[in-house]
């Protein structure tokens, strides 16, 4: 058999550049109108208070909201509202402009049914949105989601919800609820739901069953009656397939809203305590409000870490206001917990606290049967709790918040140790990833409204836990916790401090993370770039224009391009304005690494990838998903030069991993020319099925190239997807084409 090697493909680097803006940024795109087009699932809250904090008005209302990707917004409601009387169900249409500056912050104002303002957010590329606002009468805070492409004809199976409302008296707020349960759908109309409420010191557990209907516009509505004979009308907002969903519940002596997830999958099995099992980003939330007025809080974000047995730990960065301002302190409370088949649950604090949550867990992962989530409410001997976690990533580093991030919070105006009002807020987060960052937020209270601009600097660590600090302009200074959380760390949960306000919310990378932006040259996947393999890193103003080198080794500027990985140059193989093709340095170490590029005197943002310890294949592919594959006969595989059975091919990837080096590795330099197999174990198969693998490593005097040279199995005539494994890790599924 003739070994065949190449130097890297041209296909494997060479795509079309797009123009660029002034600033090198990685991931980065600006937001514009037409980033927010279609229609969102919508919640919106709003609420009056006195200057001592009493609520004296409440609106809550879900339904939809309507983005032309030009300029005209459209909110229409099922609306349920505490004035002089209670008000409940009423349909409500709102319409108006809205706009976007490139940074995903804009505004909505409403002209027809209400004359409004709102501050508005773009998240999650144009997924996702919040707002806070006003009007003559409530001070509002609300977010949407976008519906998905067709709605769900029915409801099933378990589903999760958390809310937030008030005890009602008549048309008076009695009280502040805190509310975690869950909804069983069967499918055919008829819905069951336990939820526990906390209102102060206080829990209190609700069965009820009822009926629910859905429509096609992704809206539902259910009746309940509990076992007191009280009965609930509840409104669905649902926003994707699963589904998950906004939701509005009432009755004479309560309303809260919230939000809903399925928690398993109606052919899932059933939760346990192994449901939960590693560390979570969480917030935890306490309050006492004595007639519905907040005289004592705490606000904590951190980690919750569950063993997948019994045993749960809460490590957290507390902000309190009880008698005086305790901010920043550190506090560890553990415990055990348990989990019912319905994923409803408890945990027991015992440690560092004494305290009782009613538990669930949601969003169920099929593969592994753990839960992504939770949520929690629960009592100590001083505060009601709200709270929830996030699974989150394998590690982080200070790159790992880097471009803009939208926010959005709820949180309390502060005289001293009183409570004097409640605040919303939203606005950006300008990361820079390496340890500085801007803010720019507006918040409301009551009617009025107040815009902020700080500065400052952060920290995260391996954890994914942080600190933000910063000063606005006019010298107020702020301290915030953030805990990082999802696969992709695309979310933190924020709580920030100064003397005169405590807030706390959640913030998403306004279009991807920008680590996110970086993968494997052949399959585009993050995350899958050990050292010395060939990597693509996406963004805008990367290169004043279209380079490649002509010889080797490869140097680390192109035109003005360079490159650096943890400080360190990375041989450049491709510049555009969008697009950049590098070498991962040899003597990169496993774990967060820091990539950033310069062009010219202009630095982009630092974005967090991970480098992996093992292989991470990806198969070079052409046109409509080809794998680059070499015959026999030395023609590139295709539906019209395909292989047969028994033939020897050899196919090109990268991201291998370490090797058995024939000779030294130096980054940027052709490979020994001699064999370097893959060190990890390895298989190749085609169309699922074994090959024989006469040689897989790097591809000799090529510069981070591999190639697998194997026999095709028996397999029938066609294409067939072709997957190479190292050390577990499958690669893209590229086709190739076999005859008889």
């Amino acid at each position: 058999m003739t070994r065949r090697y190449a130097t890297l493909l041209p296909i494997l680097f060479c795509l079309p550049a797009a123009p660029a803006l002034a600033q090198p940024a990685i991931g980065s795109s600006p937001c514009i109108s037409s980033t927010l087009n279609g229609t969102y699932q919508l919640y919106l809250n709003g609420r009056q208070t006195t200057a001592a904090g009493v609520v004296t008005k409440l609106f809550q209302a879900v339904g939809t909201a309507a983005f032309d990707g030009l300029s005209k917004v459209t909110f229409t409601m099922t609306a349920n509202t505490v004035t002089t009387s209670q008000s409940f169900g009423a349909p409500l249409v709102y319409s108006g402009t809205y706009s976007l500056q490139s940074n995903c912050v804009g505004a909505i104002n409403i002209t027809n049914g209400d004359t409004a303002t709102f501050t508005l957010e773009s998240t999650n590329q144009g997924k996702s949105f919040a707002v806070i606002g006003s009007d003559a009468n409530y001070a509002y805070n609300g977010s949407g989601n976008v519906q998905p492409a067709t709605c769900p004809a029915t409801l099933s199976g378990v589903h999760e919800f958390s809310a937030n409302g008030n005890s009602l008296s008549g048309a008076s707020a009695a009280g502040v609820l805190d509310v975690a349960g869950v909804l069983q759908f069967d499918g055919q109309g008829n819905l069951t739901a336990n939820w526990t409420q906390v209102s102060n010191l206080t829990s209190t557990a609700i069965a009820a069953t009822g009926t629910y209907s859905l429509n096609s516009a992704c809206l539902a509505s259910a009746t309940l009656t509990d076992t007191a004979k009280n009965k609930y009308a509840v409104s669905l907002s649902i926003y994707s397939t699963a589904p998950d969903f906004a939701l509005a519940v009432t009755s004479p002596q309560l309303l809260f809203d919230g939000f809903g997830s399925a928690a398993q999958v109606s052919t899932g099995a059933g939760c346990a305590a192994s449901t939960l099992n590693g560390s979570y980003g969480s917030t935890l939330n306490g309050g006492v409000a004595p007639a519905g007025i907040l005289t004592k809080l705490v606000r904590a974000a951190g980690a919750v870490t569950f063993d997948g047995q019994s045993k749960v730990t809460f490590t957290m960065t507390s902000n309190a206001v009880n008698g005086s301002q305790a901010f920043g302190t550190q506090v560890v409370y553990s415990g055990t917990y348990s989990l019912q088949s319905n994923c409803q649950g408890s945990i027991n604090l015992t440690s560092g606290d004494t305290a009782t949550f009613a538990l669930v867990a949601f969003n169920i992962d099929t593969a592994t049967q753990t839960a992504r989530q939770f949520t929690l409410v629960g009592t100590d001997a001083t505060y009601a709790y709200n709270g929830n976690g996030n699974v989150q990533p394998s590690a982080c580093a200070a790159s790992t918040l880097s471009g803009t991030w939208p926010f959005s919070a709820s949180g309390s105006s502060l005289s001293g140790s009183s409570i004097t009002g409640p605040d919303d807020v939203a606005g950006v987060m300008q990361f820079d990833g390496q340890g500085n960052v801007t803010a720019n937020w507006t918040q409301a209270s009551n009617t009025a409204t107040a815009n902020v601009s700080a500065t400052g600097t952060y920290s995260v660590t391996s954890a994914c836990l942080g600190t933000i600090t910063l000063t606005d302009t006019a010298s107020n200074k702020y301290v915030g916790s953030v805990a990082v959380f999802g696969a992709t760390a695309a979310s933190f949960h924020l709580v920030t401090t100064n003397t005169q306000l405590i807030f706390n919310g959640n913030g998403g990378v306004a279009n991807v993370n920008p680590g996110q932006a970086i993968g494997n040259a052949a399959s585009y996947l993050p995350d899958e770039t050990p050292a010395g393999s060939v990597f693509s890193i996406f963004g805008v103003n990367l290169a004043t224009g279209v380079g490649q080198p002509t010889a080797v080794p490869l140097p680390t500027t192109v035109l003005t391009t360079t490159v650096t990985v943890n400080g360190e140059p990375a041989p450049l193989f491709y510049v555009s304005p969008t697009q950049i093709n590098a070498q991962m340095p040899e003597d990169i170490k496993p774990g967060v690494a820091a990539v950033i590029v310069k062009n010219g005197s202009a630095m982009s943002n630092a974005a967090a990838v991970m480098i992996p310890a093992t292989g991470t294949p990806g198969i070079v592919v052409y046109g409509n998903n080809r794998a680059v594959v070499v015959n026999q006969d030395g023609a590139v595989n295709s539906p019209t030069a395909p292989a047969k059975v028994g033939d020897v091919l050899v196919v090109y990837f990268t991201g291998g991993g370490p090797v058995n080096a024939a000779g030294p590795l130096v980054t940027g330099a052709p490979a020994p020319s001699g064999l370097s197999p893959v060190s990890g174990t390895n298989t190749v198969k085609v169309g699922g099925v074994d090959a024989i693998i006469n040689y897989m490593g790097l591809t000799p005097l090529g510069i981070g190239l591999y190639q697998a040279n194997f026999v095709v199995p028996k397999v029938a005539a066609g294409d067939h997807p072709l997957v190479i494994t190292i050390s577990g890790q499958n690669s893209n599924n590229p086709l190739i084409a076999v005859s008889n």
